[in-house]
């Protein structure tokens, strides 16, 4: 073969082989059935095969015919993706587009970086609402969650952002009063701050270690539902801390705080959860590429 078919000639094949019929393919394609038949010529000469079994009454596939239609589909389904992506290039994200996360992750991730997506998209409308509960995305109206842990749903498109983790820490104030555990089994004798999160189990903090995972029950003379509260009683020395590494890597890094029995830790990745394929909304696809590509950044 020392040319390639024609896209034209493949898609009137197609339809032919579809309809079993030239006259019906004529029809569908509002051409005559002599440009019907001229194409599948052609396309037959390019090929060197015989595509139809011609009969008075019908055409039938022929063997080489079948395969070629396999093919066929392929081709154009591909040509068809290819034309719809570099289409969707072009399309501006622009109308309003809700979102939902919560109040910790909301205000100190996720705000900033929109912040950037509106200056960037000046005709999109941002609505971020924070919210310390589970929501159902489709019935309260909004296009996209930004979950931080837990369990993803089932019904609903899942797409990892970035790599997470709950790490154990504590005030140098608290461990010069009271110590530094050395296993899991020494934080029963210490203070602990609960943080209500809403993939958590009250009273338990679920941990993985060398050992596989073990569920720690909790002496927590103090909890709350509002991970900054927590933070500022960890930070004045009230007790050892269950946070996510993107909230208190500065307080890590200034010293102001210092990590707990290492070794262990919880996984809480970051997922962006939406019920529209991002390849149909051009809103959504700006807003979740921005944010996947920064917390990527973030979390390295």
């Amino acid at each position: 073969m020392k040319q390639l078919p024609a896209l034209t000639d493949l898609r009137v094949f197609v339809v032919a082989a579809q309809l079993e019929g030239f006259s019906l393919a004529a029809d569908q394609l509002r051409v005559s059935p002599a440009y019907v038949s001229k194409r599948i010529a052609l396309l037959e000469q390019v090929l060197g095969v015989t595509l139809f079994v011609r009969s008075a009454r019908q055409v039938r596939l022929s063997l080489e015919g079948k395969i070629a239609l396999r093919w066929a589909q392929r081709l154009l389904e591909n040509m068809e993706q290819m034309q719809l992506e570099i289409s969707r290039e072009h399309q501006v994200p622009k109308g309003r587009i809700r979102i939902v996360t919560s109040t910790g992750f909301g205000s100190f991730c996720v705000a900033p970086l929109l912040s950037q997506l509106a200056d960037r998209y000046p005709e999109l409308e941002i609505d971020l609402e924070l919210l310390d509960r589970p929501v159902d995305l489709v019935s309260e109206g909004f296009d996209l969650e930004l979950r931080v842990g837990g369990l993803l749903p089932q019904s609903m498109i899942a797409r990892k952002l970035a790599t997470n983790r709950r790490i154990l820490c504590a005030s140098p104030d608290y461990i010069a009063r009271q110590g530094c555990p050395d296993s899991l089994e020494d934080l029963h004798k210490h203070r602990c701050i609960a943080i209500r999160e809403r993939d958590q189990i009250p009273g338990q903090w679920l941990l993985q270690g060398p050992a596989g995972s073990r569920t720690l029950e909790l002496r927590a003379p103090m909890s709350t539902n509002n991970g900054a509260v927590a933070k500022l009683w960890c930070l004045d020395g009230q007790g050892i801390m269950l946070r996510s590494a993107w909230n208190i890597k500065q307080e890590l890094a200034s010293g102001t705080l210092v990590q707990v029995l290492p070794g262990f830790a919880q996984e809480a990745d970051i997922h962006a959860i939406y019920s529209t394929r991002l390849e149909t909304s051009a809103k959504l696809r700006a807003c979740v590429t921005l944010l996947e590509q920064a917390l990527a950044d973030q979390s390295e």
